[in-house]
Protein backbone atom coordinates (compact mmCIF):
# COMPACT_ATOMS: atom_id res chain seq x y z
CA UNK A 1 0.00 0.00 0.00
CA UNK A 2 1.04 3.62 -0.73
CA UNK A 3 -0.06 5.00 2.56
CA UNK A 4 -0.44 3.06 6.17
CA UNK A 5 -4.03 4.73 5.82
CA UNK A 6 -7.00 2.11 6.31
CA UNK A 7 -10.99 3.35 4.83
CA UNK A 8 -14.02 2.65 5.64
CA UNK A 9 -16.62 4.41 3.79
CA UNK A 10 -16.64 7.29 0.68
CA UNK A 11 -18.59 9.99 -0.08
CA UNK A 12 -18.94 12.06 -3.14
CA UNK A 13 -15.33 13.30 -3.03
CA UNK A 14 -14.36 12.18 0.31
CA UNK A 15 -12.67 8.92 1.67
CA UNK A 16 -13.37 8.54 5.67
CA UNK A 17 -10.90 6.12 7.14
CA UNK A 18 -11.51 3.57 10.18
CA UNK A 19 -10.53 6.59 12.58
CA UNK A 20 -13.25 8.77 11.11
CA UNK A 21 -10.84 11.59 9.52
CA UNK A 22 -11.91 12.33 6.36
CA UNK A 23 -9.87 13.08 3.31
CA UNK A 24 -10.18 15.05 0.13
CA UNK A 25 -9.98 11.72 -2.80
CA UNK A 26 -7.56 13.91 -5.30
CA UNK A 27 -6.42 10.50 -6.40
CA UNK A 28 -10.30 9.09 -7.28
CA UNK A 29 -8.79 5.72 -7.39
CA UNK A 30 -5.76 6.76 -10.20
CA UNK A 31 -9.00 7.74 -12.78
CA UNK A 32 -11.97 6.01 -11.53
CA UNK A 33 -14.57 7.07 -9.50
CA UNK A 34 -15.60 9.86 -12.01
CA UNK A 35 -18.92 10.33 -9.86
CA UNK A 36 -17.48 9.93 -6.73
CA UNK A 37 -18.04 7.38 -3.62
CA UNK A 38 -21.47 6.04 -3.36
CA UNK A 39 -23.47 8.09 -5.43
CA UNK A 40 -26.83 6.99 -4.41
CA UNK A 41 -28.02 6.55 -8.38
CA UNK A 42 -25.53 3.74 -8.38
CA UNK A 43 -25.89 2.45 -5.09
CA UNK A 44 -29.62 1.63 -6.06
CA UNK A 45 -28.06 0.50 -9.66
CA UNK A 46 -25.71 -2.02 -8.11
CA UNK A 47 -28.68 -3.27 -5.50
CA UNK A 48 -30.83 -3.77 -7.90
CA UNK A 49 -28.78 -5.84 -10.53
CA UNK A 50 -27.24 -8.09 -7.13
CA UNK A 51 -30.96 -8.69 -6.59
CA UNK A 52 -32.02 -9.95 -9.76
CA UNK A 53 -28.83 -11.73 -12.08
CA UNK A 54 -25.47 -10.99 -11.31
CA UNK A 55 -23.29 -13.35 -13.39
CA UNK A 56 -24.08 -15.54 -17.04
CA UNK A 57 -20.42 -15.81 -18.36
CA UNK A 58 -20.60 -15.43 -22.47
CA UNK A 59 -23.65 -18.60 -22.42
CA UNK A 60 -25.65 -15.30 -23.04
CA UNK A 61 -26.51 -11.94 -23.05
CA UNK A 62 -27.99 -9.72 -20.17
CA UNK A 63 -30.82 -7.03 -20.52
CA UNK A 64 -28.46 -4.46 -18.46
CA UNK A 65 -25.18 -5.26 -20.37
CA UNK A 66 -26.87 -5.14 -24.50
CA UNK A 67 -28.70 -2.01 -23.52
CA UNK A 68 -25.43 -0.37 -22.56
CA UNK A 69 -23.25 -1.49 -25.01
CA UNK A 70 -25.36 -0.10 -27.46
CA UNK A 71 -25.75 3.29 -25.61
CA UNK A 72 -21.93 2.94 -25.43
CA UNK A 73 -21.07 2.33 -28.74
CA UNK A 74 -23.66 5.09 -29.88
CA UNK A 75 -21.20 7.64 -28.75
CA UNK A 76 -17.63 6.59 -28.97
CA UNK A 77 -15.70 7.89 -31.89
CA UNK A 78 -16.21 5.09 -34.24
CA UNK A 79 -18.23 4.41 -37.20
CA UNK A 80 -20.42 1.54 -37.07
CA UNK A 81 -18.48 0.68 -33.61
CA UNK A 82 -18.41 -3.12 -32.29
CA UNK A 83 -17.60 -3.73 -28.33
CA UNK A 84 -16.22 -6.37 -26.80
CA UNK A 85 -16.48 -6.08 -22.93
CA UNK A 86 -13.70 -7.07 -20.63
CA UNK A 87 -12.92 -6.93 -16.70
CA UNK A 88 -10.60 -4.29 -16.55
CA UNK A 89 -8.28 -1.77 -19.05
CA UNK A 90 -5.45 -4.11 -18.70
CA UNK A 91 -7.73 -6.99 -20.08
CA UNK A 92 -8.83 -4.25 -22.80
CA UNK A 93 -5.54 -4.02 -23.81
CA UNK A 94 -4.60 -7.23 -23.95
CA UNK A 95 -7.84 -7.93 -26.29
CA UNK A 96 -6.58 -5.25 -28.73
CA UNK A 97 -3.03 -6.83 -28.70
CA UNK A 98 -4.17 -10.28 -29.70
CA UNK A 99 -7.36 -8.75 -31.96
CA UNK A 100 -5.08 -6.11 -34.14
CA UNK A 101 -2.42 -9.42 -34.76
CA UNK A 102 -5.13 -11.73 -35.89
CA UNK A 103 -7.01 -8.97 -37.85
CA UNK A 104 -3.90 -8.36 -39.27
CA UNK A 105 -1.63 -11.06 -39.82
CA UNK A 106 0.81 -8.67 -38.48
CA UNK A 107 3.62 -9.34 -35.82
CA UNK A 108 4.83 -6.16 -34.78
CA UNK A 109 3.43 -3.34 -32.51
CA UNK A 110 4.58 0.32 -32.26
CA UNK A 111 4.24 1.68 -28.32
CA UNK A 112 5.35 5.30 -26.86
CA UNK A 113 7.52 6.08 -24.84
CA UNK A 114 6.90 7.17 -21.20
CA UNK A 115 3.07 4.91 -22.26
CA UNK A 116 1.24 2.84 -19.45
CA UNK A 117 -1.67 0.65 -20.57
CA UNK A 118 -1.12 -2.10 -17.87
CA UNK A 119 0.74 -4.64 -15.97
CA UNK A 120 -0.06 -7.95 -17.58
CA UNK A 121 2.53 -9.48 -19.60
CA UNK A 122 1.35 -8.19 -23.02
CA UNK A 123 0.09 -4.49 -21.92
CA UNK A 124 3.35 -4.15 -19.78
CA UNK A 125 5.30 -5.17 -22.93
CA UNK A 126 4.17 -2.06 -24.33
CA UNK A 127 4.24 0.38 -21.21
CA UNK A 128 8.11 2.05 -20.58
CA UNK A 129 6.63 4.13 -17.67
CA UNK A 130 8.44 3.10 -15.42
CA UNK A 131 11.11 0.95 -14.86
CA UNK A 132 9.92 -0.64 -11.92
CA UNK A 133 6.59 -1.84 -13.42
CA UNK A 134 8.84 -4.46 -15.90
CA UNK A 135 11.50 -5.61 -13.25
CA UNK A 136 11.40 -8.94 -12.29
CA UNK A 137 8.84 -9.88 -15.42
CA UNK A 138 11.28 -9.96 -18.28
CA UNK A 139 11.74 -11.86 -20.66
CA UNK A 140 8.45 -9.41 -22.13
CA UNK A 141 6.71 -10.75 -24.69
CA UNK A 142 8.47 -9.48 -28.14
CA UNK A 143 7.50 -7.36 -31.60
CA UNK A 144 6.85 -4.32 -29.82
CA UNK A 145 8.89 -1.39 -31.37
CA UNK A 146 8.77 2.34 -29.11
CA UNK A 147 9.36 5.58 -30.54
CA UNK A 148 8.78 8.81 -28.38
CA UNK A 149 6.31 10.58 -27.21
CA UNK A 150 5.88 13.94 -28.78
CA UNK A 151 6.23 16.78 -25.93
CA UNK A 152 6.45 19.72 -27.32
CA UNK A 153 6.58 19.01 -31.28
CA UNK A 154 5.81 15.88 -33.42
CA UNK A 155 9.35 15.68 -35.82
CA UNK A 156 11.08 14.16 -32.95
CA UNK A 157 8.36 11.08 -33.32
CA UNK A 158 7.71 11.32 -37.03
CA UNK A 159 11.57 11.29 -37.34
CA UNK A 160 11.87 8.30 -35.22
CA UNK A 161 8.70 6.46 -36.90
CA UNK A 162 10.75 6.59 -40.66
CA UNK A 163 13.95 5.36 -38.37
CA UNK A 164 12.55 2.93 -36.73
CA UNK A 165 10.58 1.75 -40.62
CA UNK A 166 13.92 1.90 -42.54
CA UNK A 167 16.00 0.60 -39.70
CA UNK A 168 14.62 -1.98 -37.79
CA UNK A 169 10.74 -3.31 -38.95
CA UNK A 170 9.33 -2.54 -42.37
CA UNK A 171 5.71 -0.99 -42.17
CA UNK A 172 4.48 -4.06 -43.66
CA UNK A 173 4.97 -5.73 -40.62
CA UNK A 174 3.55 -3.82 -38.05
CA UNK A 175 0.21 -4.62 -37.17
CA UNK A 176 -1.18 -1.33 -35.07
CA UNK A 177 0.55 1.38 -33.37
CA UNK A 178 -1.18 1.71 -29.59
CA UNK A 179 -1.55 4.97 -27.81
CA UNK A 180 -2.59 6.92 -25.45
CA UNK A 181 -4.04 10.34 -26.59
CA UNK A 182 -2.69 12.33 -23.36
CA UNK A 183 -0.14 10.36 -21.82
CA UNK A 184 -0.98 9.69 -18.28
CA UNK A 185 1.62 7.91 -15.90
CA UNK A 186 4.36 9.14 -18.14
CA UNK A 187 4.11 12.55 -17.34
CA UNK A 188 0.71 14.09 -17.80
CA UNK A 189 1.32 15.49 -21.58
CA UNK A 190 -0.93 16.50 -23.20
CA UNK A 191 0.46 16.45 -27.28
CA UNK A 192 0.74 18.61 -30.35
CA UNK A 193 -2.54 18.85 -31.90
CA UNK A 194 -1.37 17.71 -34.82
CA UNK A 195 0.41 14.30 -33.54
CA UNK A 196 -2.92 12.29 -33.32
CA UNK A 197 -4.05 13.50 -36.96
CA UNK A 198 -0.97 12.75 -38.16
CA UNK A 199 -0.04 9.61 -36.70
CA UNK A 200 -3.54 8.70 -38.32
CA UNK A 201 -2.27 9.40 -41.60
CA UNK A 202 0.93 7.68 -41.04
CA UNK A 203 -1.29 4.65 -40.29
CA UNK A 204 -3.24 4.58 -42.82
CA UNK A 205 -0.75 5.23 -45.49
CA UNK A 206 0.65 1.43 -44.42
CA UNK A 207 -2.33 -0.11 -43.27
CA UNK A 208 -1.56 -0.26 -40.31
CA UNK A 209 -4.74 -0.16 -37.31
CA UNK A 210 -4.94 2.75 -34.67
CA UNK A 211 -5.42 1.76 -31.28
CA UNK A 212 -6.03 4.59 -28.79
CA UNK A 213 -5.75 4.01 -25.01
CA UNK A 214 -8.55 5.85 -23.37
CA UNK A 215 -8.47 3.86 -19.73
CA UNK A 216 -7.21 6.66 -18.49
CA UNK A 217 -8.04 10.09 -20.58
CA UNK A 218 -11.98 8.70 -21.05
CA UNK A 219 -15.02 9.63 -20.01
CA UNK A 220 -14.77 13.10 -19.87
CA UNK A 221 -11.65 13.64 -18.21
CA UNK A 222 -10.24 15.75 -20.22
CA UNK A 223 -13.51 17.60 -21.15
CA UNK A 224 -14.76 16.11 -23.92
CA UNK A 225 -16.18 12.37 -24.08
CA UNK A 226 -13.24 11.07 -25.47
CA UNK A 227 -9.50 12.84 -25.64
CA UNK A 228 -9.20 11.99 -28.54
CA UNK A 229 -12.41 13.85 -29.57
CA UNK A 230 -10.12 17.44 -29.20
CA UNK A 231 -8.79 16.27 -32.58
CA UNK A 232 -11.20 14.57 -34.68
CA UNK A 233 -9.14 11.66 -34.84
CA UNK A 234 -11.05 8.37 -35.43
CA UNK A 235 -9.44 4.94 -34.24
CA UNK A 236 -9.95 1.98 -35.48
CA UNK A 237 -9.97 0.69 -31.76
CA UNK A 238 -10.34 2.28 -28.36
CA UNK A 239 -10.10 0.46 -25.00
CA UNK A 240 -11.78 1.99 -21.99
CA UNK A 241 -11.67 1.24 -18.12
CA UNK A 242 -11.76 3.06 -15.24
CA UNK A 243 -14.41 5.73 -15.07
CA UNK A 244 -16.53 3.07 -17.31
CA UNK A 245 -17.77 1.91 -14.24
CA UNK A 246 -16.80 4.40 -11.90
CA UNK A 247 -15.59 1.92 -9.24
Amino acid sequence: MATPLEFGSGEGAELIAADGTRYLDFVSGFGVTNTGHCHPRIVEAIRDQAASLLHVSTVGATEAASRYAERLCAVVPIADAKLFFTSSGTEAVEAALKLVRFASGRPAVIAFGGGFHGRTLGSLSISTSKAAFRAGYEPLPGGVYTVPYPRDEVEPTFGALERLFREQVVPRQVAAAIVEPVLGEGGYVVPPDDFLPGLRSLCDEHGILLVVDEVQSGFGRTGRLFACEHTGVEPDLITLGKGIASG
